[in-house]
């Protein structure tokens, strides 16, 4: 027997009185069986073990009524309904059920997010970590590998008291990822559809313990980059739904819409509907009536083969919402009003127990009109917060309907994309303030009355891509094998993941313990011009330190003494000390460190490390070599994107655009905003663990790590640099151009006076020589430092202090029915 063929319906909307138009595109065939589309009643059969039993009207979660492996567990059943999730409980009433849960993220260092690399003890580990930190759930956003299913069945058996409840997904690739595409990216294309289709089936029996996957290759491309292996752990009894997709480009969705209109309505816009077993529409653009489609077959396709029914939704984000935002630009300038995905359209059988859910990655400083909409500058208990103001009109729009954040985070990154005046950033917050950040973040959709909020992520990921680096992260498919402090979107975790093995690898704290290598360079003697003052040790150095590993270049300075004069502190206001790095050509950069020339050296540099005082360190960066705006391609004459030869000593500090500027109606709503990435937060690590400085007063040493990027490598790994020859704005069709450095060179000069730090030279490393009214390093002494390159990277794992004080917040966010009796 076949499955129902259904077709889409299309209606002109230029044409009202015309006829139904026949097609949009036809269900396609599988040998499956029929199954009894809408048992008598609404009942749904299927209990733990695959048998029957089920509650009429009631949504419900199976067993491997298919064939796979059996689970002795209690049958939670959910549905999801007008006022948020429910789950029954035992004397077979619903109870209210808020999720509360975190986004598994399983790419380990070095591996893309297909690889599932990741082996059963750190999964197992991740799982009881969510569990530990207070959430009721956790959600994949795709088929995982056998050991994620065998360790959540055996964690969940383990502790029938409090399980993990699965939110699993169903992947939907963008056309572009399809290896056969050419041309125009379109969602309705027979390959998108079969792919599509391919991964709903695999979810579907994965999850209930029942399918052989095989490996990708290319005579299986259809498999390609995706987990396989044999798949016999029924977790389906702690299935609290399926969340189908993707946050969907609108642009992708654009071009997917003007081919149907072309093939099929003479390039006009046009309405299409679409009629299935449990889910249909009416007047939908053809992106709703595919969603609508899918969600149709992944339930006919359950139901059929478990005898079972879940609840379903499809991955939203703002940017498709249903809302017309009055401060978003139009297209082209901007893309994030230009379409929407109503899925409110959706009619669900009445028979459907399980119910339809609505779903959103929504964030608290994207897109633009989710900061600067006039209708949504509200206030909480703390301050300005739109994003409060953007979930109230987002709840007020689905009224009545069960709606989840299933993405909301912050990272705990040196770099943002995006600042909020809420202070809920993406990006520039440590470990503390992410908790601060992601607690508030949750209190703000608890009162907006949602029904359940994802934490996302819950391991750092060095495969992930930011915009606002990624023009510096080349080759791009080399992003995984080193970490980059300043990316929001690899430190969203709340379990971190660093370079150097556990046990061996750097700690900031000033000391310089961890520096398992042998000065670079060393004297002794008195400085080069001592001041004749109780502070001249201050200013006095005795040695360098380099290392490095897949996120830093680390420096360790010691001089004579920080604290000559016994009074407990270092005397700021008496020296200032000076790093020069060539990062690249000894001939090429800047010859002089200053302005004024006062000291120049014979190895031209790059980059101009300045240490102030403790709260005042700075990274700049020669005129030429400078990058700033380079993603919004904004390049001026003097930016040549390679280092080159000059002796102006002008250093621009080193910035990084985050927010463009924002007009309406002829007001300026919002300016230019950047960051000072180059401006050095400072402390212990282990207080302030976005710090890249401190010093140990005991020790007389300083301490200093560089992340990779602000350095323009591009690849570490491969000691890449950034040196441009192709003139123009860089895109991706016109990146910048790279090579290999033979290494860096270093040198140190340690500045002050008599009553303050003046910047009269006192001291260098290695020595100058005068030479007329400068000062002059000579080449033969500069530190120079290389590094091995590497394919594996090295890391280890910790708790970010974010997941303890998340832990003890949580039981006061969350409502009661976050914790379901069993």
């Amino acid at each position: 027997m076949e499955w129902r063929t259904n077709r889409l319906r299309i209606t002109s909307v230029l044409r009202v009185l015309s006829p139904p138009l026949v097609a949009l595109f036809a269900v396609v065939t599988a040998a499956c069986g029929v199954p009894d589309f809408a048992t008598p009643g609404g009942a749904l059969s299927g209990g733990a073990n695959g048998g029957s039993g089920g509650t009429g009207g009631g949504g419900g979660t199976g067993g491997s009524g298919g064939g796979g492996g059996t689970t002795d567990a209690p049958p939670y059943t959910f549905r999801a309904g007008e006022n948020g999730f429910e789950i029954r409980v035992e004397d077979g009433k619903f109870e209210p059920f808020w999720p509360i849960g975190v986004n598994y993220s399983h790419a380990i260092p070095g591996t893309s997010p297909g690889e599932f690399l990741a082996s059963r003890e750190q999964i197992a580990g991740w799982i009881e970590a969510i569990a530990e930190l207070g959430a009721n759930s956790l959600r994949v956003y795709t088929v995982q590998s056998p050991l994620f299913y065998e360790e959540l069945l055996r964690y969940n058996t383990d502790h029938p008291d409090h399980p993990l409840f699965l939110l699993q997904g169903a992947w939907l690739r963008e056309p572009d990822e399809d290896p056969a595409f050419s041309g125009i990216p379109d969602y309705l294309d027979p390959s998108i559809r079969s792919w599509f289709r391919d991964e709903i089936e695999k979810v579907v029996d994965v999850v209930h313990g029942n399918r052989e996957i095989p490996y990708g290759t290319p005579e299986n491309p259809m498999n390609y980059g995706r987990a396989f292996g044999t798949f016999t752990a029924d977790v389906s009894p702690w299935l609290l739904g399926w969340l189908v997709g993707r946050e969907v480009e609108p642009l992708t969705i654009m071009s997917t819409h003007q081919k149907y209109y072309d093939d099929h309505c003479q390039g006009q816009p046009c309405e299409v509907s679409y009629s299935g077993t449990w889910f249909s529409i009416e007047h939908a653009t053809p992106m709703e009536a595919f969603v609508t489609e899918h969600l149709d077959y992944l339930t006919v396709y359950e139901d059929e083969r478990y005898d079972v029914k879940h609840s379903i939704g499809f991955s939203n984000w703002p940017t498709l919402d249903p809302i017309d935002h009055v401060v978003e630009y139009e297209y082209p300038e901007s893309v994030d009003d230009m379409e929407q995905l109503d899925l409110l359209k959706i009619e669900v059988a009445p028979s459907f127990g399980p119910g339809l859910f609505f779903s959103y990655h929504a964030y608290p400083y994207y897109p633009e009109f989710v900061l600067h909409e006039p209708a949504y500058q509200v206030e909480d208990e703390v301050g300005p917060n739109s994003y409060l103001g953007y979930l109230e009109d987002l709840r007020k729009v689905y009224a009545g309907r069960t709606l989840l954040i299933a993405e909301i985070g912050h990272p705990s990154s040196q770099g943002t994309a995006h600042y909020a005046k809420s202070g809920l950033h993406h990006g520039d917050l440590d470990e503390v303030e992410q908790a601060q950040a992601v607690e508030r973040s949750l209190r703000t959709i608890r009162r907006a009355e949602l029904n359940g909020a994802f934490l996302f992520e819950l391991i750092d990921e060095w495969f992930k891509r930011a915009w606002v680096v990624e023009r510096m992260e080349l080759p791009a498919d080399r992003r995984r094998v080193w970490y980059n402090p300043m990316s929001p979107e690899q430190n969203f975790g709340l379990l971190a993941v660093r370079p150097g093995v556990e046990g061996v690898h750097h700690v900031l704290d000033g000391s310089g313990d961890d520096f398992l290598v042998e000065p670079n360079a060393w004297q002794e003697g008195a400085p080069l011009a001592p001041q004749g003052d109780v502070h001249d040790p201050l200013r006095t150095l005795r040695e360098v330190k380099v290392d490095s590993d897949e996120g830093f270049l680390h420096l360790l300075i010691r001089v004579e003494s920080l604290d000559p004069d016994g009074n407990g502190k270092v005397d700021w206001e008496h020296v200032d000390y000076v790093v020069g790095l060539d990062t690249f050509l000894p001939e090429a950069g800047d010859a002089c460190l200053d302005p004024e020339c006062s000291l120049r050296t014979e190895r031209n540099i790059e980059f101009l490390l300045r240490i102030e005082s403790e709260q005042d360190v700075a990274l700049f960066v020669d005129q030429p070599y400078d990058l700033f705006g380079i993603w919004h391609q904004d390049r001026k004459d003097w930016q040549l994107y390679r280092t080159a030869p000059n002796e102006d000593g002008l250093f621009n500090p080193v910035r990084t655009i985050t927010n463009n500027s924002l007009w309406y109606q002829g007001e300026l709503l919002a300016p230019i905003l950047w960051q000072d990435t180059g401006r050095f937060r400072t402390g212990p690590e282990a207080v302030r663990s976005t710090s890249n400085f401190w010093y140990s007063l005991a020790d007389g040493t300083i301490e200093v790590r560089i992340p990779w990027t602000l350095l323009n490598v591009t690849d570490p790994s491969q000691r890449l640099v950034v040196d441009d020859h192709v003139p123009g704005p860089k895109n991706k069709q016109n990146e910048l151009t790279i090579t290999k450095t033979p290494g860096f060179g270093l040198m140190v000069a340690a500045l002050g006076g008599t009553a303050e730090a003046e910047g009269v030279v006192v001291d260098t490393l290695p020595r100058a020589h005068k030479l007329g009214n400068s000062w002059v390093i000579p080449a033969d002494g500069v530190v120079s430092y290389t590094w091995a390159e590497w394919e594996t990277p090295t890391y280890h794992a910790y708790r970010k202090r974010s997941f303890d004080m998340l832990k003890e917040a949580l039981p006061s966010i969350v409502p009661a029915s976050a914790n379901p009796s069993p």
